[in-house]
């Protein structure tokens, strides 16, 4: 189906196409946004980070940023399309499973999926993958599988999620520390732990283990140094959830990747002033836009790709 109605802001004209896409328990739903060009395009596959995030990066409990929609509408001013949608479970992508049933693989054989989609329609000149946060780190392991033209990691994990969550505790925290470092040794062993913490319930219950379990298993930099296409990191300096330090240690593990660092960007892609209640506020700003550097950059990355691969 195509909305009836085209948008335009400072570049090309564009709309957008809904998708649908059956999986064996449920269907896969989620937003084609097309320039108007008559000649094939690029096309990004853009991957939601954590949580119950939606296609256009906002979720139930208030937090409306809209950074995956203002990053698609950006990105088709350039002439560059792009696929977002909800991951399984999420928003409308309605699945016949609960909470424990999910582990990081179906968000990769999801994401496989309809990389296998994209390549297969012809008004696409090349696939590349556009992963936010956790949703970079998905992106590098369907790298790993699928014959695509190049990947972005957007604010995306450079260390293992459960060094991750115990620096963030450590931060925030830190009477949390050694009761969340006792629970993640067991779930590192594969080991489902009771957790009679209240105030740990929401990070370790019992519904989500199963799925950090699956996660605790990887490292990020390790997967990245077997991806050999073009890769581009971007991360910003105002990140609460993650480092410069992930970045670099992404690029050390490929060296060939390229890395942009953005002064002043947060992890949902968005200039924000120095000061942490400005940068927690932005999350529920639907209409702050993105870091101005952040556009350019991606577009940048994905020319060159496309000046290579016509060689």
């Amino acid at each position: 189906m195509i909305f009836p109605v085209n948008e335009k802001a400072f570049g090309q004209s564009f709309h957008e196409e809904s998708v649908e896409l059956p999986m064996a328990q449920g269907i896969l739903k989620g937003t084609l946004e097309l320039p108007e060009t008559t000649e094939p395009c690029p096309v990004l596959l853009i991957i939601a980070g954590s949580g119950p995030t939606d296609r256009d990066g906002n979720n139930p409990f208030g937090l409306t940023p809209n950074n995956l929609k203002m990053l698609a509408d950006n990105l088709a001013q350039q002439g560059i399309a792009s696929l977002r949608y909800d991951k399984r479970g999420i928003g409308k992508s309605i699945f016949n499973i609960k909470e424990k049933d999910v582990v990081i693989e179906d968000y990769v054989q999801d994401a496989n999926a309809l990389v296998t989609k994209l390549r297969q329609d012809k008004r696409f000149s090349s696939v590349i993958i556009a992963g936010h946060s956790e949703g970079a780190f998905v992106g590098i392991l369907v790298a790993q599988q699928q014959p695509i033209d190049g990947l972005i990691s957007l604010a995306g994990p450079g260390y293992p999620l459960q060094k991750i969550i115990l620096r963030q505790i450590s931060e925030r925290q830190p009477q949390l520390y050694q009761a969340s470092a006792d629970i993640i040794t067991k779930l590192e062993q594969g080991t489902r732990v009771k957790v009679n913490d209240p105030a740990l319930q929401s990070l370790f219950r019992s519904s989500v283990q199963p799925f950090l379990i699956s996660e605790f298993r990887y490292n990020p930099s390790t997967e990245i140094s077997k991806v050999k296409i073009p890769i581009l990191l971007i991360q910003g300096t105002r990140d609460l959830q993650l480092q410069v330090a992930d970045a670099k240690s992404l690029q050390l593990a490929n060296p060939n990747a390229k890395l942009v660092i953005i002064d002043g960007m947060n992890h949902i892609l968005k200039f924000v002033p120095n000061d942490i209640q400005s940068n927690i506020n932005s999350y529920s700003d639907p209409i702050r836009p993105l870091a101005a550097p952040l556009i350019p950059a991606i577009t940048d990355f994905i020319k060159q790709i496309s000046m290579d691969g016509n060689k």
